[in-house]
């Protein structure tokens, strides 16, 4: 398999909402939920999100928990993860914290031949710039560079616009979902996969490969049935 291993994990309320309509931080899992992440975090190598979970939130991508990092030490792991962002427009801010953070292995924004130049051009001075197709990232294309670049198991984290086409092109093996105590609504609230969307007869299968409960949180990992 010429391509990393691919594991998505999101975290959703009941209702199956990611965010709000506002699309506020989603403040509203458990601090067992964040250690569960910098879990999963510490088994891979590189972690992935798209430009419009940068622009609202511009998340910390490292291992936080002391104990996980130590943890990730134990697999024989590099200290920081690679941190990896898809944008088609390259319109992120280059002063953003995932520019600067000096915990990480590095920084890779990934973009299409066709974004501005003089956007890309300020990015290339706080990152590597890839051009992986046009008009659209080509997903496929890209996890063959991130192999080639020694990435042995990628985390996606979203959002739902950013986790459809490794969805699509049947390129994830298994998904994390955190099931939250809590209900949001709203018709434009995002989910955990966006996208034109399968029509039934070509839904992704999954099997229910673990299952904890915490509280009044579920903790769900699956894999993807070929």
């Amino acid at each position: 398999m010429n391509r990393p291993h691919v594991s998505i994990n999101m975290a959703m309320t009941a209702d199956g909402k990611i965010t709000s309509r506002q699309r506020e931080y989603p403040d509203f899992t458990s601090p067992r939920d964040k250690t569960t992440m910098d879990r999963i975090r510490a088994e891979s190598d590189a972690v992935l999100v798209g430009a419009g979970t940068l622009r609202a939130d511009d998340p910390p991508l490292t291992v936080r928990d002391p104990e996980m990092r130590a943890y990730r030490r134990s697999l024989g792991k590099a200290e920081g993860l690679w941190n990896v962002v898809l944008t088609r427009s390259a319109a992120i801010d280059p002063a953003s914290r995932f520019f600067h953070d000096p915990s990480t292995a590095g920084r890779i924004v990934v973009t299409v031949e066709d974004a501005p130049p003089a956007r890309l051009e300020a990015l290339r001075k706080v990152a590597e710039v890839w051009k992986v197709g046009r008009g659209d990232v080509d997903v496929a294309a890209l996890l063959s560079r991130l192999r080639e670049h020694g990435v042995e198991r990628l985390l996606v984290e979203g959002g739902g616009e950013t986790n459809w086409p490794f969805v699509r092109d049947d390129l994830v093996d298994e998904i994390y979902v955190t099931i939250a105590p809590a209900l949001l609504g709203g018709r434009d609230a995002p989910t955990l996969l966006e996208g034109a969307g399968f029509p039934m007869a070509g839904r992704r299968r999954l099997r229910l490969a673990g299952f904890e409960r915490d509280g009044d949180e579920l903790y769900c990992r699956y894999t993807v049935v070929r």
